[in-house]
């Protein structure tokens, strides 16, 4: 990574010791308590597709991989935007690094038994998609589960298999939704994230990855994307519907301020 991760590591990933996973989960919880996603007296998050009052909401669109639960937690309140600005504080004073981040954090939910489950897995790099290579990945699990389901594979292989296809990322991922045997050489090349409230994991958006479908229980993630002040460069645009700008103020892109300007 060349130093991406500064005093964390000289590696393409990372873990940072961290608590804020329990405290976004609680907020998730009164989020879809707020939401009428589940009753007020559900606490139990990997077990959500049992309690979820509208079962259709688990299942996947195949094309965006994204289940109606995820997208009822698009637009979250201000008390758990205030919440995500401390968490970005917090690391801005562990990495030691001024940044620009993502507006809003990026909840997902993956429930088993879900129907277009084999939307997954589907191997990606964020850069197939537009976003800047100088951008780093956080991920962090709200929930308890045995497996994270969550696969990374580092630059270094990926860049392998990548080139392997004359690093056409058009082809690539036309057989990532298609080839069975392509993601099982995928799932061959990269290791699970670990399943730990108490750290949150960094990566390097070049890092080809996966969500894996949930088999028994269900996973509630938060990712954010990152791109450090002093490695910033413009001009960045998403490849999805949106067309999200990643710049400061971008539609759909970063917040307006770096996280030491507010």
């Amino acid at each position: 990574m060349k130093n991406k991760i500064y005093n964390i590591s000289q590696k393409d990933h990372a873990y940072i010791k961290s608590d804020w996973s329990i405290k976004f989960r609680n907020e998730t919880i009164r989020i879809l308590h707020k939401n009428k996603i589940i009753n007020n007296e559900v606490t139990e998050l990997e077990k959500i597709h049992e309690y979820i009052n509208d079962k259709s909401l688990i299942d996947y669109d195949f094309e965006s991989g994204v289940n109606g639960i995820t997208k009822s937690l698009y637009e979250v309140d201000n008390k758990y935007m205030l919440l995500y600005h401390k968490f970005l504080k917090d690391l801005y004073d562990k990495l030691g690094f001024d940044f620009y981040f993502q507006e809003s954090p990026t909840i997902r939910v993956h429930c088993p038994n879900a129907k277009n489950q084999h939307h997954y897995p589907r191997y990606h790099s964020d850069c197939f998609y537009g976003h800047p290579p100088q951008e780093i990945n956080i991920w962090f699990t709200l929930t308890s589960n045995k497996n994270s389901g969550f696969y990374v594979i580092d630059s270094n292989n990926s860049k392998k298999w990548l080139d392997k296809y004359n690093s056409d990322s058009k082809l690539f991922i036309e057989n990532a939704i298609n080839s069975k045997e392509f993601n099982n050489k995928g799932d061959s090349l990269a290791f699970e994230v670990e399943t730990n409230l108490d750290k949150i994991f960094l990566f390097d958006p070049l890092c080809i990855h996966t969500n894996q479908p949930r088999i028994n229980d269900s996973r509630l993630s938060i990712d954010v994307r990152i791109n450090p002040v002093e490695n910033f460069v413009d001009g960045y645009v998403g490849a999805g519907r949106m067309k999200a700008e990643f710049k400061p103020g971008g539609y759909f892109g970063y917040h307006k301020q770096s996280i030491k300007e507010i």
